[in-house]
């Protein structure tokens, strides 16, 4: 039977193998690795800090730690669990609603992949500043400035954004196929036009993606239960 939206009622076929862990799991996963990132790198200055905070940090092994932890390690596999989050996503819409949106499914591609090039643009920057540090004592202010000034862009103006489009096509695709409630995507529209035009006037707006993903995670797992109960009754 097709919703007056356009998609393909659930089969009832596929309810019983509707389960989303995989999606709850590698979201959730997610949200706890950009949050450790982000503590991780709560003070590693920015491009346009002074030469003495950029030498006080990058020169110093101990505070740069946590840049390189960051960089190698954390920030990476958060990209690794987002690409399985946003894969496992697409195949929960395509078992809710039986039917692909082209459009909304390719820009839900396209955009959660510029987000994984992205985190990984950025892990990148961080680890190519602490190994320019370590190979030489006297650390090259201005290379080290010019890297974290390509950090600071690939972070606003692609990571951002691509969240923010990421976001809103989500929550198109999900309330369309009855995967996310509508004040669910409610919350996401004020949650994209946050990412798109809010960063500059308060940085910590950023960490509303990880938690906006958590809170879908969240979501499909209640989801998964309520399916769960009503097949055993």
């Amino acid at each position: 039977m097709v919703h007056p939206s356009g998609y393909d009622t659930p089969s009832p076929d596929l309810l019983p193998g509707v389960r989303g862990s995989r999606v709850a799991f590698a979201g959730l996963l997610f949200a706890v690795l950009f949050l450790l990132a982000w503590w991780l790198l709560r003070e590693s200055p920015s491009f346009d800090a002074t030469d003495d905070q950029l030498l006080a940090y990058y020169g110093n092994p101990d505070r740069r730690r946590d840049s390189m932890i960051a960089g190698l390690y954390v920030i990476p596999f958060a990209g690794i669990a987002f690409i399985w989050f946003m894969a496992a996503l697409r195949d929960r819409y395509v078992r809710s609603a039986t039917r692909e949106h082209t459009i909304l499914s390719t820009a839900h591609f396209v955009s959660g992949a510029l987000v994984v090039v992205s985190l990984f643009m950025i892990a990148t920057v961080e680890l190519a500043v602490v190994w320019l540090a370590e190979a030489d004592e006297t650390l090259d202010i201005d290379g080290a400035r010019s890297l974290l000034a390509l950090g600071q862009a690939s972070s606003d103006i692609m990571a951002l954004r691509s969240a923010a489009v990421f976001v809103g096509v989500s929550a198109s695709r999900g309330v369309r196929s009855g995967l996310f409630p509508r004040v669910h995507g409610a919350a996401s529209v004020v949650t994209a036009l946050a990412l798109l035009v809010a960063y500059e006037a308060a940085p910590w707006v950023s960490l509303v993606f990880p938690l906006w993903v958590a809170a879908s995670a969240v979501l499909i797992l209640v989801r998964r239960r309520s399916i769960e109960v009503a097949e055993g009754a």
